[in-house]
């Protein structure tokens, strides 16, 4: 029983957990559209005559599809204007503003350069995945390459010319910065996702093999 129940929880926990996210995003993005239209079917219900006060499970589903769907126009519009017309400089402008306030402007700055930098389409977050004598030489840790050194930095440490993210596991969210020399590391022939795979599993799964 022990074993068909670890069995069960590793196929349903995928998907548990991947509703869980895609719930958390859509409530993120439709609440405040939700609560405007439902009180608008209501509101309609009543001038019309009709009885939709008692399906509130039809109102919400309604509701809920609705807001999804306007959201999404409402994003697709709004990347439109951005990057055709005047709207870029308004756009600008209000990052200025919300940057100056304390606080909300150091979590804006933070939370909009690692949207922009995770879902870009120019240029890619993890650039190569590689080996790095991390924590000790004697020890290796795996991670990717993210960019060059800023060039503040490597005024003081002119040897190294990349920058690596270590991942720690099994939550790979979080991680270290390390400043390395390119010659130091070691290119991986594995994917991005693979590795994450590695982390998240522990070492458990293995990356798989390219010809």
């Amino acid at each position: 029983m022990k074993k068909s129940f670890m069995t069960g929880l590793i196929i349903l926990l995928p998907f548990a957990l991947t509703l869980w996210v895609v719930n958390y995003l859509l409530d993120l993005f439709t609440n405040p559209l939700f609560n405007i239209l439902e009180n608008t079917l209501l509101w309609f219900e009543q001038k019309q005559g009709l009885s939709l006060l008692h399906h509130q499970t039809l109102v919400h589903f309604l509701s809920r599809i609705s807001a999804l769907i306007l959201t999404f126009f409402f994003i697709v519009a709004l990347g439109y204007l951005a990057r055709k017309f005047f709207f870029d400089g308004l756009i600008k402008f209000t990052n200025k503003i919300i940057a100056r306030i304390p606080i909300v402007g150091t979590v804006y700055r933070l939370t909009k350069d690692i949207t922009k930098a995770m879902l870009s389409t120019e240029q890619k977050t993890f650039k190569e995945t590689v080996l790095v004598p991390f924590p000790s030489p004697d020890t290796y840790s795996i991670g990717f390459i993210t960019g060059d050194i800023p060039a503040e930095l490597r005024k003081f440490i002119p040897e190294t010319d990349v920058t690596v993210f270590v991942p720690t596991a099994p939550h790979p969210i979080s991680g270290y910065i390390l400043f390395c020399a390119k010659q130091s590391t070691h290119s991986v022939d594995i994917s991005v996702e693979d590795t994450f795979k590695f982390l998240l599993s522990c070492g458990v799964v293995q990356p798989s093999i390219k010809p």
